[in-house]
């Protein structure tokens, strides 16, 4: 009785985790909830998360049932298993484990992101264990497809957006970004075009057809030269194998070399496919570190910790620190990357060599496993081979080439595991039995561990339902916070704190306090309440963002964050803020030595304080780091004119300027400190040399234009500030000037003083 019990439990549970798979596999591709303050990346995360493991949790209690267990018996098991482990020590020893062990939630390189991939991997050859359960998971994978293909078609080609969440540009989409569609889009070029290959005439042939058109089309208008240039690797590899096994002979022109050729065709038809593109009003800018700037910032991380690497998931940390100073004069200057060049280079970084070492012998094995899985499949089982191995590889290839996100790295291991798992099958890979039922060691460890892996699981989802109830109030509260209601934004972001507890969140919180005290000091009630409410407020405010820098003091916007809660309350004369702001900004510099806006922020301190020689002094600093750093020298003329040298300054700035023709930088605190001497012509010249060099100095263009506009030539001055919109939409300012000039008005009527020149900071934000 006993024993039919057991054999009942083991079965129910072997279905139940088979079909969640297949729905887990169906749904993730376009699985989107609208709760969080990033829907679609979040969303998948965490639907993986819990997915993964509830089908562990029933795996397990399953297999405890049925009294056995099948594994690997193989170096590529135990090398999966060294790559996980050094995650893992990697995350114990990070510079922040804060970050390391979970993220937000979305990222894919933090250690539970690792070993979430990895279990994916494991559940995929244990629970798919036969070719029937690997057909039936790769089919789940191309139906889902069409939800994507048809939501695009609206989307994109007849600009009908069927869901506002995700927005109505032409790019958007339920996948991820635009660059990632593609990529995904590209693998079901490759798989159903293998299945096409093989699969005898029926409805299902037809519906592959449909597929394989759709993904074509959509691959078209994403148009990533990557995609096809890989697939055209790939399917050289696939149909060298496939007529080398003596098939497709009698007929040439096979599906796989069809796509082959539409893939080379593709790749030379760059300009055509781009020029439709425009006419779809399809616009995508993706900005990431190449290879070459992220091998420097590895080589920065590796001098600290060769072995292990800065931490999982702290490749903005090591890129704030280690970026080369090339960066400096691109304008992506103060891009914070959160990943390198692809997945894998950036798993340099953050893992260091035994981490990486590990995969690339790991995936030395996938392949010598895959080639051999070819040469020795079987008819009946070679096109599962063929399309597990080849999406694998396929997507392998992007690891190192793109830096994916959730969206791209799940399906990567997912089919990796299906392949191991055909492999196992096929007796490529030799498998290793353990009995839960025999009184051994082997039997008795395997048993610890299945229950060991129960709870683990079962605690794992507890915790993530806490960390993802936060991001849900966490986007309650901006979205309050954006409409203004910031005592309803304060309550969210205190419960997401209260289950939560991360940097981000604290920051998000410090900043809403700032717009508290604001409203305090301009609201109507008696000095008495506003003070107690403002005491209230302040240490409220300075208690998350000190917090928010003690839980991870190596990013530097969390010293940035307290040093501006600081900066601003200087002016109320508050015993040692200005201290306290000062040691914030030179705690952001030392974590992110190559960047200017510490010490920017560090000179402004120092010019509240009145100590305009030490607010050079940091100027200077900024302005060694970033030569043409606008808002550094733009303060620096500001000081001057208050010290009232401009002559002498214009002096020192021609120097500079002789020495260094081509240093905008220097041309643009030149030509404003002539601006502020009146001597418009001069200041002409410099700024037009400054325009020449980088067309787009928003900044020399503004002061330029105002030249114009003084000079009566409105036509020109309309010219400049029509070109620093273009550069820069959303800057209100410029398009009252704008107004203005087309009104044939000065361009700075009815805008509020002060005079450009006399401001604080630079009138565009860069």
């Amino acid at each position: 009785m006993l024993e039919r019990f057991r054999e009942q439990v083991a079965g129910f549970g072997s279905n139940a985790s088979e079909w969640l798979f297949y729905v887990l596999t169906f749904i993730f591709p376009f699985f989107v909830l609208p709760y969080t303050v990033f829907p679609v990346a979040l969303s998948k995360s965490y639907l993986v998360y819990f997915g993964v493991l509830i089908i562990g949790i029933i795996y397990f209690i399953s297999a405890l049932q049925s009294g056995g267990i099948k594994i690997p018996k193989s170096l590529i098991g135990v090398f999966l298993l060294v790559f996980i482990a050094s995650v893992a020590v990697s995350g114990l020893i990070s510079k922040s484990t804060h970050v390391s062990f979970s993220g937000i939630g979305s990222e894919p390189g933090t250690l539970s992101a690792i070993g979430i991939f990895a279990l994916t991997l494991i559940f995929a050859f244990l629970i798919i264990d036969s070719e029937e359960k690997t057909f039936r998971t790769i089919l789940a994978l191309l139906g889902s497809f069409l939800v994507l293909a048809i939501f695009q078609i609206f989307q994109t080609l007849l600009k009908v957006p069927l869901w506002s969440l995700v927005g109505g540009a032409a790019t958007a989409n339920l996948f991820g970004s635009w660059n990632e569609l593609g990529i995904f889009s590209g693998l079901v070029v490759l798989l159903s075009s293998i299945f096409l290959e093989f699969l005898p005439r029926s409805y299902l042939k037809t519906a592959l057809w449909v597929i394989l058109i759709s993904s074509l089309i959509l691959t078209a208008l994403v148009n990533l030269s990557l995609v096809w240039w890989t697939l055209s690797g790939i399917l050289i590899v696939l149909l060298a194998y496939h007529y080398s096994q003596g098939r497709g002979t009698s007929n040439i022109f096979r599906v796989t070399f069809a796509i082959l050729l539409i893939s080379l065709v593709m790749l030379f038809s760059g300009k055509l496919i781009g020029d439709i593109g425009d006419q779809l009003k399809i616009q995508f800018i993706e900005v990431r570190p190449n290879l070459e700037f992220t091998l420097k910032t590895a080589a920065g991380s590796l001098s600290e910790n060769a072995a292990f690497g800065y931490g999982p998931n702290t490749f903005a940390y090591a890129w704030a620190k280690h970026r080369p100073l090339e960066i400096l004069s691109t304008p992506f200057w103060q891009a914070r990357f959160n990943a390198g060049y692809g997945f894998v280079p950036t798993i340099l970084v953050t893992t260091g060599l035994v981490g990486t070492l590990s995969l690339l012998v790991f995936l030395g094995f996938l392949l010598y496993y895959g080639f051999k899985g070819l040469v020795k499949s079987t008819p009946s089982s070679s096109f599962l081979i063929l399309a597990t191995f080849g999406g694998s590889l396929y997507m392998w290839v992007f690891a190192f080439l793109y830096a994916g996100g959730f969206a791209l790295i799940f399906p990567t291991f997912l089919l990796t595991g299906l392949f191991l798992g055909l492999a196992m099958q096929n007796g490529i890979l030799e498998k290793f039995e353990i009995s839960l039922f025999e009184r051994s060691i082997a039997g008795f460890v395997g048993a610890l561990l299945l229950i060991f892996f129960i709870v683990l699981g079962a605690s794992w989802v507890s915790i993530l339902a806490q960390k993802y109830y936060a991001s849900i109030l966490y986007g309650e509260g901006v979205k309050y916070a954006n409409a203004g209601d910031l005592d309803n934004a304060g309550d969210a972001f205190t419960r997401t704190i209260k289950f939560d507890k991360r940097d981000m969140y604290l920051r998000g919180y410090a900043d809403l306090g700032l717009l508290k005290l604001q409203r305090i000091v301009d609201s109507s009630a008696t000095d008495e309440e506003k003070r107690t409410q403002f005491q209230s407020v302040l240490t409220d405010t300075i208690d998350k963002a000190q917090e928010a820098s003690n839980i991870n003091p190596i990013d530097s916007l969390n010293w940035m964050n307290l040093g501006k809660v600081y900066e601003a309350v200087i002016p109320f004369r508050i015993q040692g803020v200005i201290e306290l702001a000062q040691n914030a900004y030179a705690k952001a510099a030392e974590t992110a030595q190559t960047n200017p806006e510490a010490y920017l922020a560090g000179a402004r301190v120092e010019i509240l304080k009145n100590d305009l020689s030490k607010a050079k002094e940091f100027l200077d600093k900024a302005i060694d780091i970033k030569k043409d750093y606008a808002e550094a020298h733009f303060l620096s003329a500001q000081i001057d004119a208050t010290r009232g040298n401009i002559a002498g300054a214009i002096k020192s700035a021609e120097n500079t300027a002789y020495l260094a023709p081509n240093d905008v930088g220097v041309l643009f605190q030149l030509g404003l400190l002539y601006y502020q001497n009146a001597q418009l012509a001069e200041s002409q010249i410099v700024l037009e040399r400054a325009v020449s060099i980088i067309p787009s100095y928003s900044n020399a263009r503004y002061f330029l234009g105002l030249i114009y506009a003084k000079q009566g030539n409105k036509n020109k001055a309309l010219e400049h500030f029509l070109k620093i919109e273009e550069l820069n939409p959303t800057n209100t300012e410029v398009k009252k000037i704008i107004a203005n000039l087309s009104a044939g008005k000065d361009p700075l009527f009815e805008i509020a003083p002060p005079a450009p020149e006399k401001r604080p900071s630079v009138p565009v934000k860069q």
